[in-house]
């Protein structure tokens, strides 16, 4: 079986921008329910990227709109 192409594998997801326990995060959303989520953790200043955290288990998602 093949994997699928990038275009499918994107269809029907679509990204909002938010702030998720004060972090900037980009919601991934798939048939208006969240799918996924990435997190960034910004040094204090905002300048850098310290560390990402993607989430993506069902159950820690609900509450993201």
């Amino acid at each position: 079986m093949s994997e699928p192409s990038r275009a499918t594998a994107r269809e029907g997801l679509a990204v909002k921008y938010r702030q998720v326990k004060g972090d900037p995060a980009a919601v991934l959303f798939s048939d208006d329910a969240p799918f996924a989520v990435m997190v960034l953790d910004l040094t204090p200043d905002g300048e850098q990227v310290r560390d990402i955290y993607n989430v993506t288990n069902p159950d820690k998602l609900p509450h993201l709109d």
